[in-house]
């Protein structure tokens, strides 16, 4: 019995040190050690850093996965092995890595070192999400006490690739890159064009057992009859209302501001898609590197007359607060 002890310990000493010795800074690296408060469970790691050669086979600290497959997990590794053309492609778009990492604020997707639209919650946020699986009975149990730990691991993965030929090397992290401080002005040059007051959007909607709705006291027919849009076809089956109910759910809400695109259930906020880092204008950025646009300009579009439009409207969709609240049958409305 001791051989084997001593054997399954070995190796899974070979193994940490080697996956140490491929490390690097995460992109909020000690951000969660900084904000553990009382939890008694805290990790806070550097980031597990992956090359990708240009045949697509990965390698950690110098040491391909194919080997520590063959050594510790025979078969296990090979689906991580990365198409040649995918990484070819990438190498002529010149995107150098690509990092996930898991921090007390979200979890955060890196290109070339600027973020692109990512989860983002808080303890409180993970905590309700919990409960409202565990309520509604979409998931088992042991979730709800899962999510909140998410907050208590600083974890990251880096995945680099090859560097194209006479580009400069770009960190993996870029603070207050040029995507944020775009996305910052053009956002403060709106606000001040109003006033430096966001437009403020609420629509309250109410439906009935039948799948109609009303807005403002009037029907979905009335609304159709008053502007000529066949707003009726926003009608539900009553049996996906009669699902809804029975799964207690009473209240959708989607809402926008400055931080990003949010969801609740309930009353009940759940992790949302962050922008307020310049997220949206990295990735038309990145678009424009991996040829998207060409691709889409070779169709008709006029990509000079639409990224124009995007960039205009980008920051008033931004600035504004915009809160559509659905209500079922069950569900009773917010006084505040």
């Amino acid at each position: 019995m001791q051989k084997p002890r001593l054997s399954l310990w070995l190796t899974g000493l070979a193994v940490a040190v080697l996956v140490l010795s491929g490390c690097a800074p995460r992109a909020f690296s000690g951000q969660t050690a900084a904000q553990q408060g009382d939890q008694p469970l805290v990790v806070d790691l550097p980031a597990l850093v992956i090359d990708i050669d240009a045949e697509g086979k990965p390698s950690v600290g110098n040491v391909p996965l194919a080997q520590l497959g063959q050594t510790f997990a025979p078969g296990m590794l090979d689906s991580l092995v990365v198409p040649a053309e995918t990484v070819a492609f990438l190498t002529d778009s010149n995107i150098q890595h690509i990092q996930i990492d898991n921090t007390p604020t979200g979890l955060l997707l890196l290109v070339n070192g600027q973020p692109i639209p990512s989860l983002k919650w808080d303890g409180e946020i993970l905590s309700g999400t919990g409960q409202l699986i565990t309520q509604l009975g979409a998931g088992v149990p042991v979730l709800e006490k899962f999510l909140p730990l998410l907050a208590n691991l600083g974890i990251g993965v880096i995945v680099r690739f090859p560097l194209q030929q006479g580009a400069e090397p770009i960190a993996t992290y870029v603070e207050g890159g040029e995507a944020l401080q775009a996305a910052k002005a053009a956002q403060q040059e709106f606000l001040a064009s109003v006033g430096d007051t966001p437009p403020t959007i609420k629509l309250p909607i109410y439906y009935d057992a039948d799948g109609g709705w009303r807005v403002g006291d009037l029907t979905d027919a009335e609304w159709t009859n008053l502007t000529g849009i066949p707003f009726q076809a926003a009608r539900l089956q009553p049996e996906m209302i009669a699902n809804l109910t029975k799964a207690g759910i009473s209240e959708l809400s989607v809402s926008t501001d400055a931080a990003g695109i949010h969801l609740s259930i309930n009353g009940r906020a759940l992790p949302y898609i962050g922008w307020a880092d310049g997220e949206i204008n990295h990735l038309l950025t990145l678009g424009d590197q991996l040829g998207l646009w060409n691709s889409l300009a070779d169709s008709g579009l006029n990509m000079g007359e639409v990224t124009s439009m995007v960039e205009t409207l980008l920051p008033i969709v931004q600035s504004t607060e915009t809160d559509i609240s659905v209500y079922f049958p069950s569900g009773v409305a917010s006084t505040q």
